[in-house]
C-alpha cells in the first residue's frame, strides 16, 4: 500500500508503481465481496474512466474482476464524467459503478471511484464501505499478487450523453419552476438563453472532455459558432493543471479577453467541479449558482431551498446569503460524501463545496459542473446581465487556500496540528472566537476571519484555508500558520 491512498474519496496512486491493474482487480474484488455480493438478483454495473489513457488498463484489470466473481452483465459508458457515471447508476437502475480517476492529481496519478447502487441512491460509497475495503486490503492483495489476470477487451460503450443532457436540462427547469412557483418559469428562462447567444469557452483539459459539456451547451440553444474550446488537443497537450482553480486558468482567461466572450468553464479531469472565468476565485461558482435559485423563490411565500449544506472550509459568504435570503447554513466535515449525507438526512434538494462542486440532488447525489453551468447561463439570461455584475453585487471575500507537503502518516498529522493549535490558543486567546475540531481544526477569530487546517483526504499533504474581507488580512493568516505548522 505504499503511496497508495485509499480514502473517503476512493482509491489513488501512481500508474505502474503503486497503481496497477492488479490493485484495480484487487479493489474491484473487494468492492463486490464488501458490497455486491449483498445485493439481490442479477448484478448489473456501470463502468467508464475519465479523460487520462491509462484509465483504459485499470479499467480491463476491474472488468476482469468483475468476470471472475461472475458478474457478465457491464455497461461501459467510455470516457465520460463522474456525475454522467452516477446519473447512468440510477438512470439503468444498477447494482453500482466502477469509475477510474483520481480527478485532479497529476498525470502519473490515477485511481478508482466506487459507486452504490441506485437503491442506495447512486452517490460514492460512503466512508463506512470504503474503510471495509481499506481493512481487507493486505489479505486480499496478497492473494492476488502472484496471480496471472487474463485483461479482457473492454465491452462496446453504450449511448447515453443525448439522454443524460436532457435530463439534466429538464431537472434544472424543473427546479427552477419550484423556486419560482411558477410553472415553465424553466421553459420561460431557457428561452432566453438560447435568444441571448452568450460566446462561451470551455476547457476540458482535452478534446476527448469536450462530450459532455459542449454537446450540453449545444442542446441549451447555443450556436456552435459561440463555443470557443481551450486545451483541444490530447490530454498531454493540455498546458495548465488539472486542477481548476483560477490561478492555473490564465490561457482561459486570455481566450475570454482576447474574443470578448461572456463566460469560460474549466473543470477537472472527471468534470465534477467547475472554475468559472473571470470570477475571483471558485467559491464563487456554488455561491452564484445558489444565488440564482434563492433569488428565484424570494418573492414566493413558499421556499423549495429552506436549507443549504455546505462544508466547513467553503465561505462565510454563504450566512450574509442565509440571512438575506432566510434559509439555514448546514456545515458538515469535508468531502462531498459528507454533504451528500446531511443532504439526504435533512432533504435538502441543494448544496455543494467550495472547490466549485455544486450539487443537485434531483440530478444526481453529488458534484456536477454541468449543472453548475446551467445554473449560472441562466441567472445571467434571467437578470440580462453580465458575470462581473453578478459578481460586483457580493461581499468581496479573500479566500486563500495553501497545501503543505508532509513525508509521515496522517495520524501524525493530527498529533502535529493538535500539538501546534493548542499553543497557538495559548497564545491568542483574547482573539480567538471558537475552533471547531469536526474536520482537522477551524479556528474563527472575533473579527470573523477564520483559519480551516486540516490533513487532504487524498494526498499526502495538510490543507490550509483562511478567509477575510480583507486580501492582506487573510494573506497574512496564512502565512502565519504556515510558520506554525513548520515550526
Amino acid at each position: 500500500m505504499d503511496n497508495l491512498i485509499i480514502s473517503i474519496s476512493g482509491i489513488r496512486g501512481i500508474v505502474g508503481e503503486s497503481l496497477t491493474e492488479k490493485d484495480s482487480y484487487t479493489s474491484t474484488g473487494l468492492f463486490f465481496k464488501t458490497y455486491l455480493k449483498r445485493q439481490k438478483g442479477q448484478l448489473k454495473l456501470i463502468v467508464g474512466r475519465d479523460i487520462k489513457p491509462t484509465g483504459e488498463l485499470l479499467l480491463k484489470g476491474a472488468i476482469a474482476s468483475l468476470l471472475a466473481h461472475g458478474v457478465k452483465n457491464v455497461e461501459n459508458l467510455g470516457i465520460t464524467s463522474l456525475p454522467a457515471m452516477e446519473w447512468a447508476v440510477n438512470h439503468f437502475r444498477a447494482s453500482g459503478g466502477i469509475f477510474i480517476t483520481a480527478s485532479h492529481n497529476p498525470m502519473e496519478w490515477n485511481g478508482i471511484k466506487f459507486i452504490s447502487s441506485f437503491q442506495d441512491g447512486g452517490s460514492l460509497l460512503p466512508a463506512s464501505a470504503m474503510e471495509k475495503i481499506k481493512d481487507g486490503w493486505r489479505s486480499e492483495v496478497n492473494k492476488i499478487k502472484k496471480r496471472e489476470i487474463n485483461l479482457p477487451e473492454l465491452p462496446e460503450e453504450v449511448p447515453f450523453v443525448e439522454d443524460y443532457i436532457k435530463d439534466v436540462i429538464d431537472k434544472i427547469k424543473k427546479t427552477i419552476d419550484l423556486c419560482a412557483d411558477e410553472e415553465s418559469k424553466g421553459d420561460e428562462i431557457f428561452t432566453k438563453i438560447k435568444e441571448r447567444q452568450m460566446r462561451i469557452a470551455l476547457d476540458a483539459c482535452s478534446g476527448d472532455g469536450l462530450e459532455i459539456p459542449k454537446n450540453f451547451l449545444l442542446q441549451m440553444g447555443i450556436d456552435e459558432k459561440n463555443i470557443y474550446p481551450v486545451n483541444n488537443g490530447t490530454l498531454s497537450e493540455c498546458r495548465r493543471r488539472f486542477e481548476p482553480t483560477p490561478n492555473y486558468l490564465t490561457g482561459l482567461k486570455e481566450i475570454i479577453e482576447q474574443y470578448n466572450l461572456d463566460i469560460g468553464f474549466a473543470f477537472d479531469p472527471d468534470q465534477d467541479r467547475l472554475v468559472v472565468m473571470p470570477l475571483r476565485n471558485e467559491e464563487l461558482t456554488l455561491i452564484i449558482a445558489g444565488r440564482f435559485l434563492l433569488e428565484l423563490q424570494n418573492p414566493s411565500a413558499k421556499k423549495y431551498i429552506n436549507a443549504v449544506a455546505i462544508n466547513l472550509s467553503t465561505s462565510s459568504l454563504w450566512d450574509e446569503l442565509a440571512e438575506k435570503y432566510g434559509i439555514q447554513i448546514i456545515r458538515t466535515r469535508v468531502g462531498e460524501m459528507n454533504v451528500i449525507e446531511a443532504m439526504e438526512e435533512y432533504n435538502l434538494p441543494f448544496g455543494g463545496e467550495g472547490n466549485g462542486g455544486v450539487i443537485l440532488r434531483e440530478v444526481n447525489p453529488g458534484r456536477n459542473s454541468t449543472v453548475g453551468m446551467g445554473l449560472i447561463l441562466a441567472y445571467m439570461a434571467w437578470r440580462d446581465c453580465s458575470l462581473k455584475e453578478l459578481e460586483a453585487e457580493l461581499t468581496d471575500y479573500v479566500i486563500v487556500k495553501e497545501k503543505i507537503e508532509v513525508l509521515f502518516s496522517r495520524h501524525k498529522i493530527q498529533e502535529l496540528l493538535g500539538e501546534r493549535i493548542e499553543k497557538f490558543k495559548e497564545r491568542n486567546r483574547e482573539k480567538v472566537k471558537s475552533i471547531d475540531t469536526r474536520d482537522g481544526y477551524k479556528i474563527i477569530l472575533h473579527d470573523n476571519s477564520w483559519i480551516h487546517i486540516r490533513p487532504s483526504n487524498t494526498e499526502p499533504i495538510i490543507r490550509l484555508i483562511t478567509e477575510s474581507t480583507d486580501e492582506e488580512r487573510a494573506r497574512q493568516l496564512a502565512e502565519d500558520f504556515k510558520i506554525i505548522l513548520q515550526d
